[in-house]
């Protein structure tokens, strides 16, 4: 695996949101994520590709 892994607060950092939403909603969005231990770490493009799958705004019709 040559690709660095995010904690909680850099993933909270990358997204712009309090490390205490990633907790919270990391199972609830399904974000892509796994544990070492008891501490959650993430991929950054698996991240990336969440992001745009999943929260892109709805275009009006």
């Amino acid at each position: 695996m040559d690709q660095n892994m995010w904690t909680v607060p850099l993933l909270a950092q990358f997204l712009k949101k309090p490390a205490s939403w990633v907790y919270d909603n990391h199972e609830k969005q399904a974000i892509p994520s796994f544990r070492v231990g008891q501490q959650l770490r993430f991929r950054p493009s698996e991240i990336k590709d969440w992001l745009e799958n999943n929260c892109r705004e709805q275009e009006s019709s």
